[in-house]
């Protein structure tokens, strides 16, 4: 428990759009804070941490989830029981996607103190240092970024060029290795791959395969609530309210234009709205996520004034790239069954007995070594590969699993193992190839349903509005079926299940991506570097004393997951309010 300052989320369902938006009044606290945290997520984390680590600053965190101590948090493993969680997962889906074949996408986003670092696949990736000079934004080009990677991350495997080892953020090498990773290895090199030791070291291409570095600290999932926050709730100048769902920035004109001066927020869709203010001086720093920041500064009147106009939401500030520039990387899958004599290598088979119950060993291998199958999310393996020569740098990320997909869409495999067990049925044996557009080009938006705080955001993710990236996957099931026809893997496998042999021809190939296409989990853009906040504060352009500080920020996607870059701005981003300087070009380290 965190204690009674921290109020638990105690079965409160999923929010849901209203019928009818609630009458409610706003009853104001009265303790004022110098920091006003909007989402404990991995942004939220970091600067609770930083920004009350000398005791000088009082700090509230809103949390719309609960803490993430739970079990299916801690262990990589349970990543399998946290998509579309009642509770830990937000549940949201795009709107209908026309060019996918009328379908909604689901997008996992985490819902709980350390948000998505609490709920994603614990792949540790910058991209590539093209992907930061790519931005042409002073003060944010590789040269400047690098040093503040070096100083979050706690690198397990001892001093490396490109790893730091003094950082809060822990990272290791997969504690989990199956014979099928390096049959993989073997292919990969087979069809024409060659070996990468380190994707995050930049002074080599990004090209090639190999083990993925992990967000792990002996075998226990290291997110952001576990490296940053837990430890800091015992402050006496941090407070963080669980089960908090901010409605509005709330603001006051002044002479030099709007102000943030505090944040609404209830503890449930029909109660009463609480509004905490800050300090004199004091700001409000959205940390809410690509989806929920630019949603939550459309509901308090921030953001294309047409489209707030439309709405009825009265205008703070016209700021139209609100919510506009969301990236993301779309992902398909081929999958491919073993031979019988096989099937037991698969990861699968080491966790769940034929009756799909877990097994004794898998468990106490875990608790006594923290390896073995439960130490692993499954896609801790895999390549990074140009689809095409024409490309400067990959364009395709492989993630490798030593097991078969139960369906196209990795989410619904879960979903499928669920009525397999109730039939007593065991998971099959087998490998899959998890294929992400890394570097898509397509552009979606977040916009609003109505103004009710409560009612889902507006998500078109538009997947293929550049045909790039639907070129990207195309070609990247070819590469995988090809690496899967090498001789080191050929011999453990019999039928490919996804897309399936018939799927042979392009457009049988474009149809089975359109009809299967999903999320990587990797939102971005959507109040974007220069467009909505400045370069050199993340200050919301037109309002005062309101910053966004979060994957959002980021104005055009990175090359890998996004967990560490948002690490990274937040840790910049503190240092700047702490030292109260803007971010500026620089390579020396500010201690922390």
């Amino acid at each position: 428990m965190l204690g009674q300052k921290h109020a638990a989320l105690k079965g409160q369902a999923r929010p849901r759009a209203a019928a009818r938006r609630p009458v409610v009044s706003v009853r104001a606290a009265a303790e004022k804070y110098d920091y006003i945290i909007v989402g404990g997520g991995t942004a939220g984390c970091v600067l609770a941490n930083r920004l009350s680590a000398d005791g000088s600053k009082k700090v509230l965190v809103l949390e719309a989830g609960p803490p993430g101590d739970a079990l299916e948090v801690a262990v990589p493993a349970g990543i399998a029981r946290l998509f579309g969680h009642p509770v830990l997962d937000w549940g949201m889906s795009s709107v209908t996607q026309k060019q996918l074949l009328a379908r909604e996408v689901y997008l996992a986003r985490g819902r709980m103190l350390g948000g998505s670092s609490g709920s994603n696949a614990t792949l540790y990736h910058r991209g590539s240092a093209a992907d930061y000079d790519a931005w042409g934004l002073e003060g944010w080009s590789s040269k400047d970024v690098l040093d503040w990677f070096i100083k979050a991350e706690n690198y397990a495997e001892g001093p490396k060029p490109y790893h730091g080892q003094t950082g809060p953020m822990h990272t290791e090498q997969p504690r989990y290795q199956n014979p099928l990773h390096d049959e993989f290895f073997r292919a990969a090199a087979a069809a024409g791959i060659k070996e990468n030791p380190d994707f995050n070291d930049w002074s080599h291409s990004q090209d090639g395969f190999g083990e993925f570095q992990v967000f792990q600290k002996k075998g226990e999932r290291a997110d952001a609530y576990r490296t940053h926050l837990r430890d800091a709730l015992k402050r006496g100048n941090l407070k963080v309210v669980t089960g908090a769902r901010s409605t509005k920035v709330a603001t006051e004109s002044g002479a030099g234009g709007p102000r943030a001066v505090g944040v609404e927020y209830a503890m449930s869709q029909f109660g009463e709205r609480t509004s905490a203010h800050l300090a004199p001086g004091g700001e409000v720093l959205l940390t809410a996520g690509a989806v929920h920041s630019p949603h939550l500064l459309m509901l308090s009147g921030v953001g294309p004034a047409a489209t707030l106009a439309e709405h009825g939401i009265p205008l703070v500030a016209d700021v139209a790239g609100v919510g506009a520039n969301l990236q993301d990387h779309p992902a398909a899958v081929l999958a491919v069954r073993a031979k019988p004599e096989f099937e037991k290598l698969s990861v699968t088979s080491e966790i769940y007995d034929d009756s799909c119950n877990i097994k004794l060993g898998a468990v106490l291998n875990y608790l006594i070594n923290r390896r073995g199958p439960l130490a692993t999310t499954g896609c801790d393996h895999g390549a990074f590969i140009r689809t095409s020569a024409a490309h400067a740098q990959p364009d395709l990320q492989l993630r490798f699993v030593a097991g078969c997909a139960l369906d196209p869409d990795g989410v619904q495999s879960y979903k499928v193992f669920g009525d397999l067990k109730k039939q007593g049925k065991r998971w099959p044996g087998g490998i899959t190839m998890q294929l992400l557009a890394i570097r898509a080009k397509s552009k979606g938006h977040v916009g609003l349903k109505g103004s009710d705080p409560f009612a889902s955001p507006a998500i078109d993710i538009n997947y293929f509005q550049d045909p790039a990236d639907l070129a990207t996957l195309k070609a990247a099931l070819k590469i995988a079926r090809d690496i899967a026809n090498q001789e080191p893997l050929k011999k453990y496998l019999e039928e490919e299940t996804f897309p399936g042999s018939r799927a042979s021809s392009d457009e049988a190939i474009e149809e089975y991506v359109r009809r299967t296409v999903h999320s990587g989990n990797a939102l971005v853009g959507t109040c974007a570097m220069g467009a909505v906040v400045a370069a050199d504060s993340l200050k919301v352009h037109g309002v005062e004393a309101l910053r966004v500080i979060d994957s959002s920020v980021l104005p055009s996607i990175p090359g890998g997951q996004t967990g560490a870059p948002t690490v990274m701005v937040a840790e910049r981003a503190a240092q700047a309010l702490l030292g109260g300087k803007p971010l500026t070009p620089r390579r020396e380290l500010v201690a922390a």
